[in-house]
């Protein structure tokens, strides 16, 4: 009896032993964390490796997605309303002015700076994009800019084409620098049978995300940016008196460059192209030219995607040969015949806490393992997870790009072309004060009367900018003002 009754003590003693290693290694065990996203790209990494997360920690992570559309409107009412349904949230940089401006999430600390290797970084991203008011309110999941991909074995002086483009054009088939040359060799290659990967069919000339309710303003941007975009001026969304500028004659062309190669160069039903179609057609060999994020690079190299494996080139968005000057009222001559305005669009998905989760350790701790380093390059390399470049460390290791399907010179080209956007001293930085989803909802339905011919590219602009004035008026003109300044750099 006193045996068993020893034995009992011993193992008794034995289990309590385990019990502080238990709770170490299971920190949060029964905290749930809610995080809130779009589906697909974004959402699927939250998921993937927040259930890595949650197996380590103990905790539960629930990540509740929302079609793009309406994952804006899902989440600014939960947060105006304190209902607490989100702890997570995982949101687009322009909508920091409310999110962050209207002081519903909580700063980013020490520890998790720490722990993601902050300095890392790029300066872009964790000085500017991640910051409201000087305070860092979120972490930078990921780097967003622009781009133009082509197929680089038809687009270049020792292409078959070249001869033929050449006559036509009176020029070498080259990558092109202003949306005029764009256009050109789009025009000449719709339609055309071209070989890819051993099949020769016809290809379109443009692939672009042109759909309502989806990321056409964005790309309207892209175009407008060359012709409205003034060098060493920052404003391009509003003038210094809080005055649009949309509906002057350099974005008029831009929406009317947009409406032509729609017309002309393009498949039938890119009007319903979203930027996952742009990110199947382009890979899939169907069109010369494609705009989007960073996406597309790995894509082209994932074998189950992709049949231009080594095919595809990279550059920066084409400028314009000249650009309207809102402050003489008068078109310029761009200095060496190209004025360039790369556009940091979208600027990033970030991450931060809402102030009124009450799971904020785990919150804060699930940020730390998403936004790690180590992962972060795992999911800027892999086509598909909505996360581009944003860290020095993958653009200094090339063997991160060659180990994921790039050749070293496609790895350097894709690499090369997103720096020289983001580093363009004439870059533009999105819209990101308050109402920047109203004012871009509005933007979107101008684009989408123009495109089929409800209004003119001017007409549909003018009734653009009578709503952004009547959002500003609502908000505040003075407060706006003050505010889209900040975002520029200018007190």
């Amino acid at each position: 009896m006193m045996r068993k009754l020893v034995l009992f003590v011993v193992l008794a003693l034995f289990a309590l032993s385990l019990v502080p290693t238990v709770a170490q290694d299971q920190p949060f065990a029964g905290k749930k964390v809610v995080v809130v996203t779009q589906p697909g790209a974004i959402g699927g990494p939250a998921e993937k490796y927040g259930a890595e997360w949650a197996a380590a920690t103990g905790a539960t992570v629930e990540v509740q997605t929302f079609a793009f559309s309406d994952l804006y409107p899902k989440m600014i009412t939960a947060l105006q309303t304190g209902s607490g349904e989100f702890d997570v949230l995982i949101y687009a940089s322009d909508w920091m002015g409310d999110i962050a401006g209207g002081g519903y999430v909580l700063p980013i600390p020490d520890d998790v700076k720490e722990a993601i290797d902050w300095n890392d970084v790029l300066p872009l991203y964790r000085e500017r994009i991640a910051n409201w008011g000087g305070v860092t309110y979120a972490v930078p999941f990921d780097g967003d800019s622009h781009m133009m991909y082509y197929r680089k074995d038809l687009v270049n002086p020792a292409s078959q084409y070249n001869e033929e483009f050449k006559a036509a054009y009176g020029r070498d088939l080259d990558q092109p620098k202003t949306w005029n040359e764009y256009k050109d060799i789009a025009t000449f290659f719709q339609g055309k049978e071209v070989d890819t990967a051993g099949v020769t069919a016809p290809i379109y000339g443009v692939a672009e995300a042109l759909r309502k309710k989806a990321q056409s303003f964005w790309f309207l941007m892209d175009r407008a940016a060359g012709y409205s975009k003034i060098p060493g001026n920052p404003y391009f969304f509003f003038d210094e008196t809080m005055k649009p500028l949309v509906n002057n004659p350099g974005w008029v062309q831009g929406l009317q460059d947009w409406i032509d190669i729609y017309g002309c160069c393009a498949s039938p039903d890119m009007i319903n192209f979203d930027v996952v179609n742009v990110r199947a057609v382009f890979p899939a060999g169907q069109a010369v030219f494609g705009l989007d994020w960073g996406d597309v690079g790995p894509l082209t190299v994932d074998p189950n995607a992709s049949v231009v494996q080594g095919l595809a080139g990279f550059g920066v968005t084409p400028g314009a040969e000249k650009y309207w000057d809102y402050t003489t009222g008068a078109w310029v001559d761009a200095e060496g015949g190209v004025n360039s305005a790369p556009f940091i669009a979208f600027g990033g998905w970030v991450i931060s806490v809402a102030k009124d989760s009450d799971v904020t350790d785990a919150a804060f701790d699930y940020i730390k393992y998403l936004a790690g380093k180590d992962l972060a390059g795992v999911l800027a390399t892999t086509g598909g997870t909505g996360v581009n470049p944003l860290r020095q460390s993958q653009f200094d290791n090339l063997e991160l790009w060659t180990a994921a399907g790039f050749d070293e010179e496609s790895a350097k080209d894709y690499l090369g072309a997103v720096l020289d956007t983001i580093n363009d001293p004439n870059a533009i930085v999105d819209l990101r004060i308050p109402g920047a989803f109203e004012y871009f909802d509005a933007l979107d339905a101008g684009i989408a009367k123009a495109v089929t011919g409800e209004a003119t590219a001017q007409a549909a602009l003018d009734e653009v900018v009578a709503t952004w004035d009547a959002i500003t008026e609502r908000l505040g003109r003075e407060s706006q003002l003050a505010l889209y300044k900040q975002s520029l750099g200018i007190e």
